[in-house]
């Protein structure tokens, strides 16, 4: 089954006082048997103000005046992503994320900020759900995290190159496979 996975790299941890500054799409076709990458996208995004928390750009590695350089209006990425989903026909198809809810706050106050309406999907997989629900169901232990890396490292994904959008949605779409697996067992 075809999955849209969606990452954001953001100024901070508010939609509403920060920014969107990179969004990761990887188009995938998985099931507990393979996981196949069909397609992807990696938008940066320019702003006039970006209204930074330093611990959010020690994360990610952004260097806001590099990123600036290269970037393009929120406008113009938000017609980048919903090209994206008509290209690959994807308007029903669900997206998946590692704390999805998060992504989405940011993807909507960039459509916001963009006058744009998104065409994404509403229907949405959360893998951090999943690997909670493993955890209480006994697949996996309770006393771990819910953290993508520690996910990561319990299914031994590669999460060196953690915290730029596209590298994201790689690592989560791993993980997912992973987790499709050891619920088929």
């Amino acid at each position: 089954m075809k999955k849209l996975v969606i990452d954001t790299e953001t100024t901070g941890l508010s939609p509403r006082f920060n920014k969107t500054l990179t969004v990761g799409m990887l188009l995938i076709e998985v099931n507990h048997e393979f996981l196949n990458l069909l397609d992807s996208n990696h938008l940066f995004i320019k702003h006039d103000f970006y209204n930074t928390d330093p611990a959010a750009l020690k994360v990610n590695k952004i260097n806001i005046e590099e990123h600036h350089k290269i970037a393009s209006p929120p406008r113009l990425v938000c017609q980048n992503i919903n090209n994206f989903i008509q290209k690959n026909d994807l308007r029903e198809t669900p997206i998946v994320g590692h704390n999805i809810t998060f992504d989405q706050g940011f993807l909507n106050a960039l459509f916001d900020q963009g006058k744009s309406n998104s065409i994404l999907s509403t229907e949405s997989i959360d893998t951090m759900h999943i690997w909670n629900s493993l955890k209480r169901k006994g697949y996996v232990p309770w006393s771990l995290r819910s953290n993508l890396q520690t996910v990561a490292d319990y299914f031994r994904i590669d999460y060196t190159k953690a915290h730029d959008a596209l590298a994201d949605c790689h690592i989560t779409a791993k993980v997912y496979h992973e987790m499709l697996k050891l619920l088929k067992s």
